[in-house]
């Protein structure tokens, strides 16, 4: 009798969990439908994007001068402003191929051993606030200069020859720094990574806002694609896609978004519309993306990854 009381005990259970357990499957499927219908997407620019495009010199370079004639670019959309996906278009698809604890400070033993490039050089940040050179990214047969007080707040971009003796623009990324509705911001970066491919300038960026977004509603971490003919925003990622480097393979683009107290992510982008097409959990938020053969290689906090695609 008491072993029949205990089986109708666990049906009755079994079946006041079923609606329970649908009733949060509704609640994920609401939510992911939610997310899916804030992501606006906008009619395909793919004509927009020239492989072959070169810039012509506009006059010659110094590298503490940053006040040429600077394009004052306007605020991006903090809510994101993606394009429609050419779907015939392929993506590269990553897989995991392995996942190492570093040392943390052993940065340059794991250029070194991966024989990796470096795209980017740290000029001295000394300390003030004075508006100087900080971060040099090569890219595309460009030096790109990022300029601001410190290397991590730049606002500044300006495109020379890799010489660096001829200029061929310069950009104010200022508007980017401060999201609709936030009045009190801490400091933070404005300028991330940038990369050049043909008439694209691809751009990491953040608002200057506390480290987790809390103050921003967290509109942070975006990657924009900038057309060099026109000075147009043509596509603005959706926020928390990219707080590290990135590089780009193909038609994706290869970045990360995580940080302390957050959920780590690298994500494959499409580099013609600024969609998210992959996204994978990482141990800690990535630093250095490097693609190299058909391996990309991720530098984290304490976690070394490669991927192949």
């Amino acid at each position: 009798m008491k072993r029949n009381m205990n089986i109708l005990a666990i049906l009755v259970m079994a079946c006041l969990m079923i609606p329970s357990q649908a009733s949060a499957q509704k609640r994920k499927t609401q939510k992911r439908r939610t997310a899916a219908a804030q992501l606006v997407t906008h009619p395909q620019r793919d004509a927009d994007f020239l492989s072959d495009y070169k810039m012509q010199p506009a006059g010659d370079f110094s590298l503490y001068n940053y006040d040429y004639d600077n394009v004052v670019l306007p605020a991006p959309e903090f809510n994101g402003h993606v394009l429609k996906r050419n779907m015939s278009r392929k993506q590269i698809k990553l897989r995991q191929v392995s996942c190492r604890e570093n040392d943390i400070t052993d940065d340059d033993g794991w250029y070194e051993s991966n024989a990796l490039p470096r795209y980017e050089t740290i000029f001295p940040d000394e300390p003030n606030e004075e508006i100087r050179p900080r971060l040099r990214y090569d890219s595309d047969g460009y030096s790109v200069v990022t300029y601001g007080p410190y290397y991590a707040e730049t606002s500044i971009v300006v495109i020379a020859d890799p010489e660096l003796k001829k200029v061929f623009k310069a950009y104010d990324f200022e508007n980017f720094k401060l999201p609709p509705g936030v009045k009190e911001p801490c400091g933070m970066p404005g300028v991330g990574f940038v990369k050049i491919e043909g008439n694209i300038m691809y751009v990491s960026h953040s608002s200057l806002v506390d480290y987790h977004g809390k103050s921003s509603q967290e509109q942070v971490g975006y990657l924009s694609a900038i057309d060099l003919r026109t000075d147009e925003i043509l596509w603005t990622s959706q926020r928390k896609t990219c707080n590290s480097g990135f590089d780009i393979v193909g038609n994706s683009i290869i970045c990360g978004y995580g940080g302390t107290g957050e959920a780590d992510f690298l994500y494959v982008v499409d580099k013609y519309s600024g969609q998210r097409v992959q996204t994978i959990s990482l141990w800690k938020s990535a630093g250095s993306i490097i693609a190299k053969g058909n391996r990309i290689y991720v530098r984290t906090y304490s976690y070394d990854y490669v991927f192949s695609y």
